[in-house]
């Protein structure tokens, strides 16, 4: 198995006029390789912001401290490594292509970094849409995104992704905003990934049946912080927020958590659930808790386990 991506004490903070908003607050976590991880936890957590972080895409207002490595190597902020190593799937296909462009600009340009001639490009560019399942890929080229159904959009971004065969595949919400078929038909594209060589990604979602059905092990985020990781998390959840955010899905009867999460900017000395949580105690709301690792592979930040 690769070493895939990790993060050491990994913050990020947003420096806005009067405000600092630490949206990622010392994340400790290791993301292997060779499967398919998910990160789940509810909108505004900071997931998109620690795969942000990864790519190098934060905008310059952004603080990155910590350290993040991937295959051993140290990533330094740049967008060096996008496209070649790690292929990013970004959220919202009608918002992610430019409408002004041709699928095959799109594909062009995410194919640069192979350094391609003109037609090995195009040949290059048709072969990723048919193996994304476009029987005609030229008319596709040929098309603009508003031309393409939802599906067919998310699938060109996959191909975009995958364009530059990366060792890594980052997904950022890729179900988000999109209704129930194309939700299935995401599915069947990530999966298909692993079809086409991509055997390492990090799925970021909020959708807790898209991460059921393509993830071998998840990391649980809140406010900040990767609260629990491990294979089992969504059949044996043991952090009192996993087991909280689980129950409070409409599946799974639409009990709400008490309280708020709290305020964009807010640190809490202890454990950030601890003013929503029926087991804290003093301990909780004042120190961090460590990683503990109550069962084999699985990690989670709560005394209840110290």
């Amino acid at each position: 198995m690769s070493e895939g991506l990790r993060a050491q004490e990994l913050s990020v903070t947003f420096r806005l006029p009067g405000q600092d908003i630490r949206a990622v607050d010392g994340v400790t976590a290791h993301f292997p390789g060779g499967q398919i991880t998910g990160l789940i936890g509810e909108s505004g957590c900071g997931k998109s912001v620690l795969g942000l972080a990864a790519l190098g895409l934060l905008p310059p207002y952004a603080k990155v401290e910590g350290e993040l490595s991937f295959e051993g190597i140290p990533l330094k902020g740049s967008r060096r490594d996008l496209g070649r190593r790690i292929g990013l799937i970004p959220q919202n296909p009608s918002e992610s292509l430019n409408p002004a462009r041709t699928v095959a600009a799109h594909l062009k340009e995410a194919l640069l970094p192979l350094g391609l001639s003109r037609a090995g490009s195009r040949e290059r560019a048709a072969e990723l849409l048919c193996r994304f399942g476009f029987q005609e890929p030229e008319a596709v080229l040929r098309a603009y995104p508003h031309q393409l159904s939802g599906g067919m959009q998310q699938r060109v971004l996959c191909a975009i992704g995958a364009a530059c065969s990366p060792a890594w595949i980052l997904a950022d919400e890729p179900t988000k905003g999109l209704d129930r078929d194309l939700r299935e038909q995401v599915q069947e594209t990530l999966l298909s990934l692993k079809e086409q060589g991509v055997e390492s990604m990090l799925v970021i979602t909020h959708d807790i049946p898209l991460a059921q059905a393509v993830c071998q092990g998840l990391a649980v985020m809140y406010a900040g912080q990767i609260l629990e990781m491990g294979p089992s998390i969504l059949k044996n959840p043991l952090h009192p927020y996993t087991a909280a955010f689980l129950n409070a899905l409409p599946q799974n009867g639409f009990r709400p958590i008490p309280g708020a999460a709290p305020r964009a900017g807010e640190r809490l000395p202890g454990c950030p659930f601890a003013p929503r949580c029926s087991d804290a105690g003093p301990t909780c709301k004042d120190r961090r808790p460590s990683a503990y690792e109550p069962e084999e592979g699985h990690i989670v930040r709560c005394f209840r386990y110290a």
